[in-house]
């Protein structure tokens, strides 16, 4: 699903029958971060040993966060220790042309997360 204020009502429809969160953010937006973080804490409020995995999107870009700033800022230290949990850095080409070892990184993590909880 995804990120617009229109559509986040439907998340708590999904949330109890899928096998991990891939939850997307943009690195370079900083002012968003702050609602990201909210909005990530309160869908795992109720769900605490659900697999998560973060993809810190648009690291290409000069305004990017760190990484350790992006963990930071969306508090995921506070979301408990009786989950796996990732960050990825990823980023796609601009023209789509190719993708990323970091895309492909993320894909085959989240590949074996879903083969690990069946």
């Amino acid at each position: 699903v995804g990120g617009s204020e229109s559509l986040r009502s439907y998340w708590k429809m999904y949330l109890p029958r899928v096998l991990l969160l891939v939850y997307v953010v943009d690195s370079a937006d900083h002012t968003r971060l702050p609602v990201a973080k909210q909005l990530l804490h309160q869908l795992l409020q109720h769900h605490s040993t659900l697999p998560v995995v973060v993809l810190a999107n648009k690291q290409d870009l000069q305004a990017a966060s760190c990484i350790t700033d992006i963990h930071d800022a969306l508090g995921l230290a506070e979301l408990g220790d009786q989950r796996k949990m990732f960050l990825i850095g990823t980023h796609v080409a601009e023209d789509g042309s190719e993708i990323s070892s970091s895309m492909r990184d993320a894909k085959e993590l989240i590949a074996q997360l879903v083969l690990d909880t069946q």
